[in-house]
């Protein structure tokens, strides 16, 4: 029975991979963006909320966006009706963001939110800025979730 103890303890030693620590923080970078609105604004009453999202996987739905707020980045919220305007985003995980741009909340509910122009997929290197280019139509916006073109 003690050899048994002793084997157990020993599998969970060798197993462990330090405990309690957290996992190592990925190095940081920023990002800095233009943003570039053509055509017509939506009503105002439709935009609650509009600003640069970036994730390092694709959204299947909008609560996806919300499945793990630490690999969310986001900017502060843009302007409205401007043609052009800038944000920049720092301390951001160096690591390559697969799905980004501009997403506007069109209700006051915090689940109202879709994407209304995307950026391309870029990489944040530690300790540089990485410059992004978003061009927003709000009268031809992308579909949400992904992959839903011609349903």
């Amino acid at each position: 029975m003690r050899i048994l103890l002793l084997l157990a303890l020993l599998l969970i030693y060798t197993g462990c991979d330090h405990g309690l620590e957290p996992p190592e923080a990925l190095p940081l970078g920023s990002i800095r963006g233009m943003v570039t609105y053509v055509g017509p604004w939506p009503p105002r009453d439709s935009l609650n909320d509009l600003r640069f999202v970036a994730l390092p996987f694709v959204p299947r739905d909008t609560l996806d966006l919300f499945r793990d707020l630490n690999q969310l980045v986001f900017s502060d919220r843009l302007a409205f009706e401007v043609s052009a305007d800038t944000f920049f985003v720092e301390g951001v995980p160096a690591q390559i963001y697969v799905y980004s741009g501009v997403a506007q909340q069109f209700t006051t509910n915090l689940f109202d939110w879709r994407p209304v122009g995307l950026a391309d997929l870029f990489q944040v290197r530690p300790g540089v800025v990485t410059e992004v280019s978003i061009s927003v139509d709000f009268n031809n916006i992308p579909p949400f979730p992904p992959g839903q073109e011609g349903r």
